[in-house]
């Protein structure tokens, strides 16, 4: 018997649901979703969550959570980041320019406010430059950000990076947790620690931030040129946490044997300070 057309497309969408049911719960087909919350010229901001098959990946992060607009403007402002230039040697800078603090500042603490413990925050944000009076160059910052374990993690993805007039009608590249779209490295000291490359993990109720705070050296919101990262004295509590019986070499995994290379390579090329070593090699190490 022939199928009527009707039937016909009602069978072909049963079959593509199906089919992407069955997706839905292979094993390790996990997607992300996004909700926003904030969306205007400047500013984006959606709470990001990984879902694998129906079921929300479990984060446990301390959310909602409450940080004042202002106590993030001085963590944002205090946040630096280097880049290596051939022939320039390295350049530090903020990551976030003094004209985005306040935007990024506002957005960053709604959105910590309405985040699930199962959800992480993206932030983009747009900065435009005048040249002769008009506002012909963009730039966009991006970050993934969370609360967890009494810290504020920040995962930078963006720093200034320009925008192409041909890209401007087009949507703004999402941060992604596991790719790093542009070659810088965090700054790190005290109360503002390393947690990756491009990933700090911050004290964010350290009383340094109740007014503007710097890192040792900083630039006082300019680029300029730094050739070598100073070291700075170990803290007992950081010595302490650099003793390796939290977990057993034999029992890492490969990632975070990987990690722990990079980490004591980093150490060696003189780009992190050993505190920041040490406190990146505790969070490694650690039991969960």
């Amino acid at each position: 018997m022939r199928l009527t057309p009707p039937y016909s497309i009602r069978r072909v969408v049963l079959v593509c649901l199906a089919g992407l049911l069955l997706l839905a719960t292979l094993p390790g087909c996990a997607r992300t979703v996004r909700h926003s919350i904030v969306k205007r010229k400047m500013v984006e901001v959606d709470l990001v969550r990984e879902v694998k098959g129906f079921s929300v990946r479990e984060r446990g992060y301390e959310h909602p959570a409450i940080i004042s607009t202002q106590r993030l403007g001085h963590i944002l402002n205090a946040v630096e980041v280097e880049t290596s230039v051939p022939g320039k040697g390295t350049i530090r800078q903020p990551a976030f320019h003094p004209d985005l603090v306040p935007l990024a500042a506002d957005a960053l603490a709604r959105a910590l406010k309405e985040a699930s413990p199962n959800e992480e925050v993206g932030l983009k944000v747009v900065r435009k430059e005048a040249r002769l009076g008009i506002f012909n160059k963009k730039f966009l910052t991006t970050l993934i950000a969370y609360i967890d374990d009494g810290h504020l993690y920040l995962l930078l993805r963006r720093v200034d990076w320009p925008i192409k007039e041909s890209d401007e009608t087009k949507k703004l590249p999402e941060p992604l947790r596991n790719r790093k779209a542009m070659n810088f490295r965090v700054v790190t000291g005290d109360p503002i620690f390393f947690a990756g490359v491009q990933d700090l993990e911050i004290d964010w109720q350290n009383d340094v931030f109740r007014s503007a705070f710097r890192l040792p050296g900083s630039t006082s919101g300019q680029k300029r040129r730094r050739e070598v990262i100073s070291t700075s004295p170990i803290p007992k509590d950081e010595l302490e946490a650099a003793q390796p019986d939290a977990i057993d070499f034999e029992q890492l995994t490969p990632t975070q044997l990987r990690a722990l290379a990079d980490l004591q390579e980093d150490r060696r090329q003189g780009r992190i300070t050993e505190t920041a070593y040490q406190r990146a090699k505790r969070q490694l190490l650690r039991k969960r």
